[in-house]
């Protein structure tokens, strides 16, 4: 490895931001380390092992921080059961386990770096730490999973854990874990497709697996999921998720959990497109700052000057700059998600069209998020599209068949909904008790699969065309004459003008010509709207999978509806408004 000298305002940035956590972290008293469950537990101690052994961090070798260290430990011990697994919601699990003791072995890596001998409060912190390693191991090693990463997981803390006490069989189930094979789809985004999970499990388990177990190849994998996502940055430190599997689907995720993974890499490999993120991710609010001193104080490559900044290499682009150059090109395609963005004159489209099918409900894992469209023109956001039609209360529209030519992308769906005819002769029963089924919508005793069926039919099709700073939907019906209601929301912050009031509900209509939300200069134009009548009721339906369990998928915003009747087509339009206009 080639060194390069220490990135000194970055290491400072971190640690002042390490002391003001662990700061405010003492200062929380949430009924005590006591009630903490065992990764936040193992958190806080590793947050205070990190600033504790920090030579510039105002709580270096700090006395205060002495019994605060032994009360975590505490815990970690009491919770850890007699399989050597820590107990907690998903009971003693393998996985949940593995997230604790990587940071175990985080901690224990801090104190033996050293280049002293630990004073006696962190011979003792290593002494409790090591046991704790020690009682997991066997559990670890037969332990099993149940959702994708984990495995990465699992593996992560099984190579740190034979690094530090080597036993046999680790290695053998690390390598059949891996004989799987990395969940990685051609485009890059692993099978979750979840920034969540990419930069708190999967890339920082690969990398540490690769690390700890010489497999450096599993880095592949990791630059290949940073280079699919550097398109899905946006300007307000977020990261697009609407396309995944996961919980943050539903989320606005904060980009700055994948500065390390950037940093790491940009000085590893030298490259300037991750440099240039990592440079933009540095201007955000850091996350995790402890836990990313630790992990700058063991790994060369984080405490690097950046490629673009190093001496005799110019002076380095903004970091506003840089984010444009590196992570907004005119167009993105994620053709495994279905998500596919635009940029033009200072506006933003993103389609969505890679909801999986709702088979065998709406569960979790499955992405099934009905925003078909966000737009963006500066710090005026509309963050939601959606498509709800009165159609037997099968819910918004979801696209089944998304196909993109160049800007333009066409969504489809068709949904189909029964009504059943009498049984025929030979499948009637004397007693009247038939099979249970579940027909779709709903089940019961009727033996659905044996009866004539009278089929209703609503097709739709949105074509988004993006270009020139706005984005244009066609959208086009066929089959039942029924109301629909397109829902936009707007991000909260900005003023509406040429909506009018929905009935106390604190949402907004358009009925006709063109609206405006504007925010601090900056303005989206959106219509035209339609009539409103009592037959095109304004309101979204998350549809009956929800509704019956008391549930609902809604977004929150500024809601406005655009309201009409599943006859012909509609064309809306979608346009970012010059400050000077």
């Amino acid at each position: 490895m080639q060194t390069a000298s220490a990135d000194a305002a970055f290491l400072n940035r971190v640690a002042e931001a390490a002391d003001q956590s662990v700061q405010a972290m003492l200062e929380t008293h949430d009924a005590g380390v006591a009630a903490l469950a065992h990764r936040p537990a193992m958190g806080r101690l590793l947050a205070m092992v990190a600033v504790f052994t920090e030579p510039c961090s105002g709580f270096y070798g700090a006395d205060g921080l002495r019994e605060p260290m032994s009360r975590c430990l505490d815990r970690l011990e009491q919770l850890q059961g007699p399989t050597g697994l820590f107990d907690g919601t998903n009971l003693c699990s393998p996985p949940d386990s593995a997230f604790t003791l990587n940071d175990v072995c985080l901690a224990l890596d801090l104190i033996r770096e050293l280049d002293s001998p630990p004073d006696p409060v962190l011979a003792g912190v290593d002494a409790r730490l090591s046991r704790i390693v020690s009682r997991a191991t066997d559990a670890m090693v037969a332990g099993g999973v149940h959702t994708p990463n984990h495995r990465w997981e699992l593996c992560a803390a099984l190579a740190q854990m034979d690094r530090l006490q080597p036993r046999p069989g680790i290695a053998d189930r690390i390598a059949e874990w891996l004989a799987e094979g990395i969940d990685q789809l051609p485009d890059g985004m692993y099978s979750e497709r979840s920034p969540l999970y990419a930069t708190a499990v999967t890339n920082p388990s690969l990398l540490t697996i690769a690390d700890s177990s010489g497999r450096p190849e599993l880095l592949d994998h990791v630059r290949r999921n940073l280079t699919a996502f550097l398109p899905w940055f946006s300007p307000d430190g977020s990261v697009e998720s609407v396309f995944s599997r996961r919980q943050d689907q539903w989320m606005t995720f904060d980009a700055a959990p994948f500065l390390h993974l950037y940093r790491r890499l940009a000085n590893q490999d030298g490259r300037q497109d991750f440099a240039a993120a990592a440079t933009w991710l540095e201007a955000l609010p850091l996350h995790e700052p402890a836990k990313l001193l630790a992990l700058s104080r063991l790994d060369p490559w984080l405490r690097e000057v950046l490629p673009g900044n190093r001496p005799g290499e110019g002076v380095p682009p903004s970091s506003d700059n840089s984010f444009h150059a590196a992570m907004a090109p005119a167009g993105a395609a994620l053709e495994s998600c279905g998500a596919y963005r635009f940029r033009d004159a200072g506006s933003v489209a993103t389609v969505f069209g890679g909801c999986d099918a709702l088979v065998p409900g709406v569960v979790s894992g499955l992405a099934t998020n009905p925003t078909f469209l966000r737009f963006a023109h500066g710090a005026a956001v509309l963050t939601d599209v959606r498509l709800s039609r009165s159609f037997f209360d099968l819910g918004p529209f979801r696209s089944q068949h998304t196909v993109a030519r160049g800007n333009a992308v066409t969504l489809s769906e068709e949904l189909e909904a029964n009504f059943y005819l009498p049984l025929p002769s030979q499948k009637r029963r004397a007693d009247g008790i038939y099979t249970l089924q579940h027909e779709g919508r709903f089940s019961a005793g009727m033996d659905f699969s044996s009866r004539p069926t009278v089929v209703h039919r609503l097709a739709t099709d949105i074509a988004v065309q993006a270009g020139g700073g706005q984005a244009v939907l066609d959208v086009s019906f066929d089959g039942a004459d029924t109301a629909f209601a397109l829902e936009l929301t707007f991000r909260p912050g900005g003023t509406l003008d040429g909506v009018i009031p929905l009935g106390g509900t604190g949402a907004f209509q358009l009925v006709e010509g063109m609206g405006r939300y504007e925010v601090g200069g900056d303005a989206i134009e959106f219509g035209p709207g339609l009539p409103a009548g009592p037959d095109t009721p304004a309101a979204y339906n998350p549809g009956e999978s929800y509704r019956y369990l008391a549930g609902t998928n809604a977004t929150g915003g500024v809601k406005v509806y655009i309201t009409g009747r599943t006859r012909g087509s509609h064309r809306f339009t979608l346009r970012g408004v010059p400050r000077s206009s």
